[in-house]
């Protein structure tokens, strides 16, 4: 066997691995992207006008402080 022809070899092997790398990124990989971005699209920060899921945290953490001085300050509440 002579080198041209395992470069040859080689040659044709890149191009066929690489064409089939790329159909997969293409059919496989990037519709699963799409559906994860529009699955979790209402939880990513530019949606919703900024309220996103992070906002929630914070508002249920001062709903809790409410809440918890609520009951530190009035006693006729049940515990």
């Amino acid at each position: 066997m002579s080198i041209i022809y395992l470069g040859q070899i080689a040659a044709a092997l890149l191009a066929i691995l690489s064409l089939a790398g790329l159909l997969v990124k293409w059919a496989i990989v990037k519709p699963i992207k799409a559906y994860i971005d529009t699955m979790t699209y209402a939880i990513q920060p530019h949606a919703n006008g900024g309220k996103s899921l992070p906002d929630l945290i914070n508002k249920v953490d001062a709903l809790h402080l409410v809440v918890q001085e609520h009951l530190d300050t009035r006693h006729d509440t049940p515990k």
